[in-house]
C-alpha cells in the first residue's frame, strides 16, 4: 500500500520530485515490473525479501538503499518480513537543468561491469541524505525546495565518489542549451491530450529530429515516444481514480489514439488492466 506522499513542484507547475511510503505484507510475487518516467532512491525502513530489476536479484533487508533509472525495470517479488520502503522518484531534469549537474548523469549512462543498484544497509551518511529530503518537504520551512535539490544532489554525489560502479571518466555529451530541452519537455507535458510529432517536438527544442531524439534519451534515459506513453498511463491512472469517465473517455483525452493503444500502453507501463484502477479501489505497492 502506498501512503504519506509528498510532492515537489516545478516552475511550471510540474511534478519534479516525490517521496512515498510502500507497506507490503509478506508474499513471493510473480515478477511485473514497473515503469516510471523518474529515477528512485529509496531505503527500506522496515522489512526483508528480494528485489528483482535488470536480469539480477537482491536480497534486501532493513537500512538497505537501492537506486534506479528512469524506466529502468524493477520489482519486488518476495517478502520475508513486511516491508516499509520509503521511495523518493525525482525527474532526470534535476540533474540537467543546470549544466554543472550534469556529470551527475554518469550514475545512470557510464555504468560498469560491478554496478549494483544495491548499496550498503550500513551507508548511514547516504540513508540520512534521504530521511533528510522527506523532511524538509515534509515541513517545507523557507528555501526547503533549493534545500530538498542540495539534499538530493549531495545523495547522488556521495555515490558517485564511494561506490566504485561508475567509469568516472566518461564523457557525457551535453546539449548546445539545457534550454532547448527544457523548452521540448514543457512542450509535451502541455499536449498529452493531443497528437504530437516528432518534428513538432524537436522544433520546439530548435534541434534536428535525430539529434533531438539522442540528447532526449542521453539526458532522461528514455526515448521521447517512451516518455510520452508513461506520461498519457499516469494520467489516465490519475483520472480513472478521480472521475466517472469511461475507459475509453480516458483514453481519449489523455491522448491515445484508440481503445486498443490505449490498453497495450497501460498493460506494458503498468502490467495491469484500466478496471485494476478504476472505483479508486486499486492500492499501489
Amino acid at each position: 500500500m502506498k501512503f504519506d506522499e509528498l510532492i515537489m513542484y516545478g516552475n511550471t507547475g510540474n511534478i519534479i520530485l516525490k517521496t512515498f511510503h510502500s507497506t507490503v505484507s509478506p508474499v513471493k510475487r510473480a515478477y511485473n515490473a514497473h515503469h516510471h518516467t523518474e529515477c528512485e532512491l529509496s531505503v527500506f525502513t522496515e522489512g526483508s525479501g528480494i528485489y528483482s530489476g535488470q536480469g539480477r536479484e537482491y536480497e534486501f533487508d532493513k537500512g538497505d538503499i537501492f537506486l534506479f533509472g528512469s524506466n529502468e525495470e524493477h520489482c519486488i517479488t518476495a517478502i520475508n518480513r513486511e516491508i516499509n520502503l520509503l521511495n523518493i522518484q525525482f525527474e532526470p531534469r534535476i540533474l540537467w537543468e543546470h549544466s554543472e549537474n550534469i556529470e551527475l548523469l554518469k550514475l545512470f549512462t557510464a555504468r560498469n561491469k560491478n554496478f549494483s543498484n544495491k548499496f550498503s544497509n550500513s551507508d548511514t551518511d547516504l540513508s540520512k541524505y534521504i530521511f533528510n529530503i522527506e523532511n524538509e518537504l515534509r515541513n517545507q520551512k523557507a528555501g526547503y525546495k533549493i534545500k530538498v535539490k542540495y539534499l538530493l544532489l549531495s545523495a547522488l554525489i556521495h555515490i558517485l565518489r564511494n561506490y566504485p560502479y561508475i567509469n568516472t571518466d566518461a564523457v557525457i555529451t551535453s546539449a548546445n542549451s539545457t534550454d532547448q530541452l527544457m523548452n521540448a519537455m514543457q512542450y509535451i507535458d502541455s499536449n498529452l491530450n493531443n497528437k504530437m510529432t516528432l518534428k513538432d517536438i524537436a522544433d520546439t527544442a530548435c534541434m534536428a529530429q535525430t539529434y533531438f531524439s539522442y540528447i532526449f534519451k542521453k539526458f532522461n534515459g528514455i526515448s521521447p515516444w517512451e516518455y510520452i506513453t508513461i506520461k498519457r498511463v499516469e494520467r489516465a491512472i490519475e483520472m480513472l481514480k478521480t472521475t466517472n469517465m469511461t475507459k475509453l473517455e480516458i483514453a481519449e483525452q489523455c491522448g491515445f489514439s484508440s481503445a486498443s493503444n490505449f490498453y497495450k500502453a497501460f498493460l506494458k507501463i503498468t502490467g495491469k488492466k484500466p478496471k485494476d484502477y478504476c472505483n479508486k479501489t486499486y492500492k499501489q505497492n
